[in-house]
C-alpha cells in the first residue's frame, strides 16, 4: 500500500510567508491595504494587495524577485527527496494566493485546484528552484493569473459547510477530494503550522502522524485540544523546528546531516 506525506507551502516547505514576503515588498513602495480584523477570509484582501502592488508599480519580476527570495526550512529538501525514492505521494495543500507559479515549471497535471479554471495555475516555483518538482505528486492551493502585468486571485473552492475554515479553501474537503476514489493509504503524515493547518489534523485518522511547528497556531490548537475532556486530534501528534525532525521520526536511524 502506498503512503502520503501531506504539506504546507509557507511556514513549512519554506521557512518564511510568501504573502507577508509580497506586503513587505509592497510596503518598500506604499503602505499596504488594511486588513480588518473581522474578515475570516484572507484571499480577497491578498488580491487588494496585489492591485496596489500593480498600483505602485510592482511588476511580476518584482514580484517574483520576492518571492524567490524565500530559503527553504531547513532539511526540507532532504525529507522531501527521501519520502518520494521511499515511493511516498508528496502532496502540497497551501491557501498561498500568490503566483510563484507551477505553470511555467511544473507539468499541468501535477496542478490541481479544487475548482479547474481556464486560468488555472497554482503554487511554486519555489518547490521547483529547490530541486522538489520531481518529487511532488501534487499541488491544492488558490488559482492564480496575470494579466496586462497585474496578478489576479481566483479561489481554489467557495465552500460553506466547514465553519473553521476560510469559503475559499477548506483543507479537510480538499484532500478528501483528492483522495475520493484512490486506494486507502498505508501511512498518512500530515506537517503545517497554521490556524488552517487544523482542521486537516482534526480530520486525520488515528493511525496518522501529524507534525504541528513548534511555536505556530498549529501546535497552539492541538495542545487546547488534546488537553480537554474530548480532543479532537486522535492522530499522533509530534512537534518540530525544523524538516530533520521529521526526517528522523518516519525514517529512524537514517544519518542527517548535521
Amino acid at each position: 500500500m502506498a503512503s502520503l506525506a501531506i504539506f504546507d507551502f509557507d511556514r513549512t516547505i519554506v521557512n518564511e510567508d510568501s504573502d507577508a514576503t509580497i506586503i513587505n515588498r509592497l510596503r518598500e513602495k506604499q503602505p499596504p491595504p488594511e486588513w480588518e480584523a473581522s474578515n475570516h477570509d484572507w484571499t480577497p484582501y491578498m488580491s487588494d494587495v496585489f492591485e496596489h502592488a500593480f498600483a505602485a508599480g510592482l511588476n511580476q519580476d518584482d514580484i517574483l524577485g520576492a518571492i524567490g527570495s524565500m530559503r527553504p526550512t531547513p532539511g526540507m529538501q532532504e525529507l522531501i527527496t527521501t519520502l518520494a525514492e521511499g515511493g511516498w505521494d508528496v502532496l502540497v495543500l497551501t491557501d498561498a494566493n500568490i503566483y510563484e507559479s507551477l505553470r511555467p515549471f511544473l507539468d499541468e497535471e501535477k496542478c490541481r485546484q479544487c475548482v479547474p479554471t481556464p486560468s488555472s495555475s497554482g503554487i511554486c516555483s519555489e518547490i521547483v528552484r529547490f530541486s522538489f518538482q520531481e518529487h511532488i505528486t501534487a499541488v491544492i492551493t488558490n488559482c492564480a493569473f496575470w494579466k496586462n502585468g497585474r496578478l489576479f486571485i481566483e479561489p481554489c473552492m467557495q465552500q460553506a459547510a466547514c465553519a473553521r475554515c476560510p469559503s475559499n479553501l477548506c483543507k479537510s474537503l480538499a484532500l478528501a477530494q483528492w483522495c475520493a476514489g484512490r486506494p486507502p493509504y498505508q501511512r498518512v503524515v500530515y506537517a503545517g503550522d497554521g490556524r488552517n493547518d487544523f482542521c486537516p489534523a482534526t480530520n486525520m485518522p488515528a493511525h496518522a502522524t501529524v507534525f504541528p511547528r513548534k511555536g505556530y497556531p498549529m501546535e497552539d490548537l492541538i495542545k487546547k485540544t488534546l488537553a480537554s475532556p474530548s480532543p479532537q486530534v486522535s492522530a499522533q501528534v509530534v512537534p518540530w523546528e525544523n524538516a530533520y525532525t521529521i526526517l528522523e521520526e518516519l525514517f529512524p536511524g537514517r544519518l542527517i546531516p548535521m
